[in-house]
């Protein structure tokens, strides 16, 4: 019985990789974490200017390249269907409480419980809150730079763990107004928003 499993176990993973599925999609697959392919990976950092108005700086081992989902909101993606990982970043003047407006209508389609969110970014003004639904994690907030411009974030995820997406807000700002957070990084440009993978740069 034993060699049997095996030889089942062996002919999954021949299949995985004959789509070209490497050994770590395999474990990605068997146990559901992002962490133990990226854990010994340096950050590879990309920029991007979206075309509605948000630069984001993003780590190209952890995030699928941005793309606009809508015509005001640029998106990057995390992860795979058991931790996956999304956010939303807009400029809009459109809102007129925003954290509440969201709050409302996550309590309207599912069941939460809010906690307060306290994180701070170097000159940036930060109110932000988190929901737990349940299977995922909610986060809405509010990022307010120098001139009066303000970033509008919505983010999910299916991990415990959140850090990754405040880790993400340290290097999302205004065009044209680096702050003190990503002011050091280095990383070329990525000009286009097509949906596709972007090149890593090593």
């Amino acid at each position: 019985m034993k060699n049997r499993l095996f030889c089942v176990f062996c002919a999954a993973i021949l299949a995985l990789c004959l789509t070209g599925c490497s050994f770590s999609d395999v474990m990605l697959y068997l146990y559901g974490g992002d962490e133990w392919v990226q854990a010994d990976e340096e950050p590879v950092y990309a920029r991007c200017e979206a075309d509605n108005g948000v630069t984001v700086l993003y780590d190209t081992n952890i995030w699928e390249a941005p793309v606009m989902a809508q015509e005001d909101t640029v998106s990057l993606t995390a992860g795979n269907q058991l931790n996956y990982t999304a956010v939303l970043l807009q400029r809009t003047d459109s809102y007129t409480d925003f954290l509440a407006q969201s709050g409302a209508e996550l309590a309207e389609t599912t069941k939460v419980v809010e906690y307060a969110l306290d994180f701070t970014l170097p000159g940036v003004e930060v109110q932000a809150v988190r929901y737990d639904c349940g299977s995922y994690q909610t986060v809405f907030a509010e990022l307010g730079y120098p001139g009066g411009d303000t970033i509008y974030v919505t983010a999910a995820t299916r991990q415990a763990d959140y850090q990754r997406i405040l880790d993400l807000l340290a290097t999302v700002y205004p065009t044209g107004q680096t702050p003190e957070s990503a002011a050091g990084l280095d990383a070329p440009d990525v000009s286009a928003l097509n949906g596709e993978k972007q090149q890593s740069y090593a």
